[in-house]
């Protein structure tokens, strides 16, 4: 039944209204954890701000005010990425007003240090030209931001404007080439896309320690046939200026991330020219990948041309196939394009964008024991004896073993296609997300490490944001797994009790801060929050926007998140929609959630079946109706189950728990079915 609903600040829209009352009696573990490590999060920020923050929000690093470079504006914002999102989810009011004051403070204060170039490390706001792996890390906070308060005037207007650097509304900032739909240098931003910051590669690309693991971005330089070579004068000039040369200028698929910037605008104003955006950049780049033979290029030239200043190779761009990440950051722009432009076009085919790279990569792996070992990496025969961080790459001769490099013996170089390793999860994972596909999940599958299955146990992951699970995830979401929702939430409390150990006992001088120092201290971590409450997975990290089923609202507070007391888990997600069990903890005090289907609202709801207490005389009374009976552990009598349908029609839909109350939703979905934004279930 809609009806208006009244709230504190004013009435909500008219939705539909269901009531759960039927008791748990015993509290679901799931559900208990959930909200401790809620509660852990909430109080588990304050000795990191108090110690390590300035109290204008100011941060410690640099350490110097005479700082000049270009790097690690991203790393700043990068160290506060979640809080925004947690808040979303659930997390007590001052994550909104840390957020927006860190943003703030962090904007001020890179807006006085010089880049070297010309030109402050932030103009107007904004980072004034850098790549878009490490733009993406940083505004993925940005983003976030809207989920918390849309409404925020300085936040929405700083969504308009920056997305419109690269729609050319700046004269200061030309960012796009119009004629060719592209970004033409791999440096972008507030003032302009560039080349001014690779070009400074030409005096000369001398040998930095964590060069050791990425080997060298071109095996054809005369005088430069290893990392020895440019420890010395003659090699570093001569790879600076063949890197200034060949990867400074022309499109990379990294640029791709931009697409989230302006999503993002979108979402915010609905104006079609960010659609109109999203759509000609995202087609342009698949169009250059079918000239590719299927397999995108990672730099196309000023004229348009794919390998224009690379002697015509395809391969050998900036942060592209050969150097330094290969797939990982390749992935990362293809990803988001592809999530960005079903989003806003509502249609799936995009996502072939995402899927013809898996099917090529899967197409080249080699098979080591049991497992698909896909290549990352595409360049010319030459050295490939640099290090590796982990236990996951094939060296020549088989061996996959950190401890085998003490030969230092090649990584394996097979037809061009090197390092390779198992398939991160997280590709395959958000292409199954976003189509829900059946042949998407036989690939997610498929591409799973036998050789060290890591789908049915958590393990440690090193990773920025402290998630990597999403095999496990699905594995759950399949049945096979069942204990996990209880092992990724204790999981997540170990890690935020970890980092606070870490600060309680923290002896560093703050005169030795890296700028990744917040970052490595952050106890923040919601992998499992996202998947178990929104059945979302995380967010790709280099700037990609929430993908998720559900999202919540607290109707009493109108505020984004879930009530106080109350749990959710998502227990089931397919192409017809998803089910998701609420629990309201409070002893003695109801709740009321607003279930949002999207994060953005982009989907619609079709049909509601639910549990809801039975009618029955008391205690061993009749019970009538479509009931059922459930015995507890403790040998204690539930009260009996009615089951109820209704039909629904829209986005939004209101779920009033009782106190000591849960429910299970089976909610039909008509998947991107609304137009997406950032609009609010209140008025």
């Amino acid at each position: 039944m809609n009806k208006p609903l009244s709230g504190k600040n004013g009435s909500l829209k008219e939705m539909p209204v269901i009531r759960a009352d039927r008791p748990f009696i015993e509290p679901p573990e799931w559900a208990i954890l959930e909200r401790r490590l809620m509660d852990v999060m909430n109080e588990a920020v304050d000795p990191l701000v108090e110690r390590y923050i300035r109290p204008d929000g100011t941060i410690m690093w640099p350490t110097r005010d005479d700082h000049i470079g270009i790097d690690a504006l991203d790393d700043m914002y990068e160290s506060f990425f979640n809080w925004p999102l947690y808040y979303a989810i659930g997390g007590h009011e001052k994550f909104k007003d840390l957020s927006l004051k860190e943003f703030d403070a962090i904007t001020r204060q890179f807006a006085k240090y010089d880049t070297g170039t010309g030109h402050k490390m932030i103009e107007k706001e904004y980072e004034q030209g850098y790549d878009w792996f490490h733009q993406g890390e940083g505004y993925t906070m940005f983003y976030h931001m809207a989920l918390m308060d849309p409404q925020h005037a300085v936040t929405r207007e700083r969504a308009v404007r920056f997305a419109g650097f690269f729609l050319n509304e700046d004269p200061d900032a030309v960012n796009f080439d119009e004629e060719l739909a592209m970004i033409p240098y791999p440096h972008s931003g507030s003032k302009g896309a560039t080349d001014r910051n690779i070009r400074r590669n030409s005096d000369g690309w001398y040998y930095q320690d964590w060069m050791k693991y990425y080997g060298l971005p071109f095996q054809d330089v005369p005088g430069v046939r290893s990392l020895e070579d440019i420890k010395h004068e003659a090699g570093a000039l001569a790879l600076g200026a063949a890197v200034a040369e060949r990867m400074s200028k022309g499109d990379v698929p990294l640029n791709l991330l931009a697409t989230s910037m302006v999503t993002n605008a979108y979402l915010h104003t609905g104006d079609p020219k960010y659609k109109a955006w999203v759509k000609r950049y995202v087609e342009a780049w698949m169009e250059r990948t079918k000239q590719n033979g299927g397999v995108i290029p990672d730099n196309v030239g000023l004229s348009g041309v794919i390998g224009e200043h690379n002697g015509g190779k395809w391969y050998g761009g900036w942060y592209g196939w050969t150097w330094p990440h290969g797939w990982v950051s390749i992935g990362q722009g293809v990803a988001a394009a592809g999530e960005n432009a079903m989003l806003l076009m509502s249609d799936s085919g995009y996502l072939e964008f995402l899927r013809s790279q898996l099917e090529t990569l899967e197409s080249r792996s080699v098979e080591h024991e049991g497992t698909k070992f896909v290549p990352y990496k595409y360049g010319d025969p030459g050295w490939y004896g640099y290090e590796m961080q982990g236990d996951n790459v094939l060296f020549e001769g088989g061996e996959t073993s950190v401890a085998f490099q003490k030969e230092n013996p090649p990584v394996l170089w097979k037809d061009g296609w090197f390092e390779f390793q198992p398939m991160d999860p997280v590709y395959p994972t958000h292409l199954w997300y976003m189509s829900m596909r059946p042949d998407d999940l036989e690939r997610l599958n498929r591409l799973r490490n036998y050789r060290n299955p890591d789908w049915n146990d958590i393990r440690y992951v090193r990773a920025k944001d402290q998630a990597g699970h999403d095999y496990a995830w699905v594995s759950y979401l399949q049945g096979e797994y069942p204990s996990y929702p209880v092992e990724i939430l204790k999981y997540n409390l170990a890690q935020a009790y970890q980092r606070l150990d870490f600060m309680n006992t923290d002896t560093e001088d703050p005169a030795g801060y890296k700028d990744d120092y917040i970052q490595i201290r952050n106890p923040v971590t919601l992998e499992g929050l996202l998947q178990l409450t929104m059945g979302a997975p995380s967010p790709l990290y280099n700037g990609g926007l929430l993908m998720a089923m559900l999202r919540y609202y607290d109707a009493d507070a109108q505020r984004p998140g879930l009530p106080p007391d109350v749990a959710a888990l998502v227990e089931k997600l397919d192409e017809g929609g998803v089910a998701v069990k609420l629990v309201n903890l409070h002893p003695t005090r109801s709740r009321r959630a607003i279930v949002q289907a999207g994060a953005f609202g982009e989907h619609r709801f079709t049909g509601v079946k639910y549990e809801a207490r039975g009618a029955s005389a008391g205690e061993g009374g009749k019970v009538g109706g479509s009931t059922t009976m459930e015995k507890m552990p403790s040998g204690i009598s539930a009260p009996s189950a009615e089951y109820r349908e209704e039909e629904l029609n829209g986005k939004w839909l209101l779920v009033e728990l009782g106190a000591g109350c849960h429910t299970t939703l089976e909610l039909g979905i008509s998947r991107f079915a609304n137009d997406p934004s950032y609009e609010e279930p209140w008025k």
